[in-house]
């Protein structure tokens, strides 16, 4: 019986294990690829929003704290590694956005990797006199992040990109110099 149930294991483990597949690998890779592209880049435009309509709300030295470690978690991994692998590769270059848009990503994540740097220095020193004396500049940064946080930037349709373009050029421009 032991045999039994190790041969039949077996076979099914041999069974799933199949060489044909109903894509060719090239457009299974430009899927994946789009697709770690698209979670990657809400996950950090939606974090980012949090924090910065977080930090606009603070009021207290323990909330500090706690965005203190969401700022971290934000800064740990490097925002721009994705983008700029995709960006530079020149298979996957075409499958992400529109030529025009990349340089402007790749801004975008700078801006917000080195914004959040700086509010880091304040919220570290628990300054929360500062931190409240920029709540119309966090609340609008929050804001706008909603406003890219779509499928525009994959569409295939202009006006659509075109539109996105629009709204990130105003998000570019609504961080400080």
């Amino acid at each position: 019986m032991k045999r039994f149930s190790i041969i039949f294991g077996l076979s099914l483990i041999l069974a799933s294990c199949s060489t044909t597949s109903s894509e060719p690998t090239q457009n299974q890779f430009a899927i994946t690829l789009t697709d770690v592209f698209k979670h990657q880049h809400s996950s950090s435009i939606f974090q980012f929003e949090l924090i910065t309509k977080e930090l606009s709300n603070v009021k207290d030295k323990e909330r500090l704290a706690y965005l203190s470690g969401m700022i971290d978690s934000y800064l740990i991994p490097n925002p721009l590694f994705l983008p700029s692998i995709i960006f530079t590769n020149g298979e996957t270059k075409q499958i992400i956005a529109d030529e025009q848009l990349q340089s402007e990503i790749v801004i975008l994540y700078q801006n917000k990797k080195e914004y959040l740097k700086k509010i880091q220095s304040l919220v570290n020193e628990n300054n929360i006199k500062e931190i409240q004396g920029k709540q119309d500049e966090l609340k609008r940064l929050s804001q706008l992040m909603e406003r890219i946080n779509d499928d525009r930037l994959f569409s295939k349709d202009k006006q659509k990109v075109d539109s996105y373009k629009k709204d990130l050029e105003t998000v570019i421009q609504a961080f400080p110099k």
